[in-house]
C-alpha cells in the first residue's frame, strides 16, 4: 500500500526574522517621509525661500536625477561589498542629507541636500530586497515582499500628519530633523543586526548602465513594461509632488487641513492594491497566462485616468476634489505595482534585477523631464493643463500593453512554476 505523500509545510519565520523585517519597514517608512516632506511643505518653502513653481521644480529635478541614475550602480555595489557596508552607507547618507535640508538657510543649500538625499536613498530599495533574500527561504519570500510592501504603506500615510503637525507645532525644519534623528538611529540598527553574510552562489544582477539598457530595449518580452512605464511614471510622480500645492494654491487649503486629510489616498491604494492583486491572481488560475491577467487588472485601472482631468475643475469643493485625488492616487499608485508584477513574469529567467534597476532608472528620467518642464507650465498655464496631460498617460500606456500582450502567446515568455518543479 502507498505512504499518502506528505504535505509540505514551509519553514516559519523567526522572531529574529520578524524582527528584521520590522527593521527593513522603518527603513522604508523613513525613506517615504524624507521624499514626501518636501511636497507638503511646498508653499511653505516657497514663503521661506522666495520660491515660484520654476524654483520647487528645480528641487525635484537635482533630487531625482541622482536618484535615478544611482539605481543603475548602487545594487552593483550592494552586490560586491555586501549589505552591511553598503546599506549602512547609504542610509548614513540619507540621514545626514535629510538633516542638511532642515538646517539649510539658503535655496542653495537646499538644493545642495537634495542631491546628496537623492544619491543616498538610490541604494535603499536595492538593499532591502537583498535583504529579503538573505534572511528569508524561498518558500516564505512571496509572503514578506506582501507584508512589506503593506506595512510600508505606513510612510505615505503618516506623512502628511506628522509633517504639519511638526511644522505647525515647532516649525518646518523639525519635519527634517526628527526624521533625520531616527534615520541615524537606524544605521546604529541596521550595522549591529545585518551580519548574515550572503549564501554562497546567490545570484548576481546582470550588467549595469548602457549594457543594462541594450538588454532591456533588445529583450521583446520586455519593450511593452518599457513604454509602459516610461509613459505612466511621470502622472504618479506629479501627483506624489504637486497635489499638495495644489491643494492649496488652487483649493486654499490650509496646512493643517493637509495633514487631517491627504493621507486617504495612500491609505484607500493600500487596500486596492491588495484586492486588485487578489483579483489577478484568480483571474491568472482561470486564463492560465499571466501577462494576460495582469494586463486586464492594468487596464481596468486605466479607466479611472478621467479623474486626474476632472480634479483642477472640482477644485470648490473639497469633498469632491478629495475623491477624485484619492481615485487618481488609487490607479497610478496600483498601476506601478501590478506593472513590476508584470515584469516579473515577462522578464528571462535571472534578469530580474537588472530589468528593475534599469526600468526605474528609465521611468524616473522621463519623470524628470516631466516635473522640470511642469514648474514653469504651471506658472504660466496653471494646474489644469498639467492635469489634464496626466488623464492621457495610463491609457496610452493601457493600448501599449495590449499591443505587447493583447494575444497570446506573441512572446516567449517562460512558465515561473514550471522552473520551481
Amino acid at each position: 500500500m502507498d505512504a499518502k505523500p506528505k504535505t509540505y509545510a514551509p519553514p516559519p519565520i523567526s522572531a529574529i526574522g520578524w524582527a528584521m523585517l520590522f527593521m527593513l519597514v522603518m527603513a522604508s517608512v523613513l525613506f517615504f517621509i524624507d521624499r514626501q516632506t518636501l511636497a507638503i511643505l511646498k508653499t511653505t518653502l516657497s514663503t521661506e525661500f522666495s520660491l515660484n513653481n520654476k524654483d520647487y521644480g528645480l528641487l525635484l529635478t537635482v533630487y531625482m536625477l541622482p536618484y535615478t541614475i544611482g539605481y543603475l550602480f548602487s545594487g552593483q555595489l550592494i552586490d560586491r561589498w555586501g549589505t552591511r557596508r553598503c546599506a549602512t552607507l547609504f542610509l548614513f547618507g540619507m540621514a545626514a542629507a535629510t538633516v542638511a535640508c532642515g538646517l539649510a538657510r539658503s535655496f542653495n543649500e537646499l538644493m545642495a541636500a537634495r542631491v546628496a538625499l537623492g544619491i543616498a536613498e538610490s541604494g535603499i530599495v536595492p538593499s532591502i530586497m537583498v535583504m529579503i533574500t538573505k534572511w528569508y527561504p524561498a518558500e516564505r519570500r512571496g509572503f514578506v515582499v506582501t507584508m512589506h510592501q503593506a506595512l510600508q504603506s505606513v510612510g505615505p500615510v503618516i506623512t502628511a500628519p506628522l509633517v504639519a503637525a511638526l511644522t505647525l507645532s515647532h516649525g518646518w525644519r523639525m519635519s527634517f530633523l526628527i526624521p533625520g534623528v531616527l534615520s541615524f538611529a537606524l544605521v546604529l540598527v541596521w550595522f549591529f543586526s545585518d551580519r548574515k553574510p550572503t549564501p554562497v552562489g546567490a545570484p548576481r544582477t546582470g550588467a549595469p548602465g548602457i549594457g543594462g539598457l541594450k538588454f532591456v530595449f533588445t529583450t521583446p518580452a520586455l519593450r511593452g513594461v518599457v513604454l509602459a512605464r516610461i509613459i505612466t511614471d511621470p502622472a504618479w510622480f506629479f501627483l506624489i509632488y504637486w497635489q499638495a500645492g495644489f491643494l492649496q494654491e488652487r483649493g486654499g487649503w490650509t496646512l493643517a487641513e493637509l495633514g487631517r486629510w491627504t493621507w486617504l489616498p495612500p491609505a484607500v491604494a493600500a487596500v486596492v492594491n491588495i484586492l486588485t492583486g487578489l483579483w489577478s491572481d484568480k483571474h491568472l488560475r482561470t486564463s492560465g497566462h499571466a501577462p494576460t491577467s495582469r494586463r486586464i487588472a492594468l487596464q481596468r485601472l486605466a479607466m479611472l485616468a478621467p479623474c486626474f482631468a476632472l480634479a483642477p475643475f472640482a477644485i470648490g469643493s473639497k469633498p469632491l476634489v478629495l475623491g477624485l485625488l484619492v481615485l487618481c492616487y488609487v490607479m497610478a499608485n496600483v498601476w506601478l505595482t501590478m506593472i513590476n508584477v508584470l515584469v516579473t513574469e515577462v522578464a528571462p529567467a535571472g534578469t530580474v534585477a537588472t530589468t528593475f534597476g534599469v526600468l526605474s532608472a528609465l521611468g524616473g528620467a522621463a519623470s524628470i523631464v516631466f516635473n522640470y518642464v511642469a514648474g514653469p507650465l504651471v506658472d504660466h498655464f496653471g494646474y489644469s493643463v498639467m492635469f489634464v496631460a496626466c488623464a492621457c498617460l495610463h491609457p496610452l500606456g493601457a493600448l501599449i500593453l495590449y499591443r505587447y500582450y493583447g494575444r497570446r502567446p506573441i512572446l516567449p515568455l517562460t512558465n515561473p512554476a514550471a522552473e520551481n518543479k
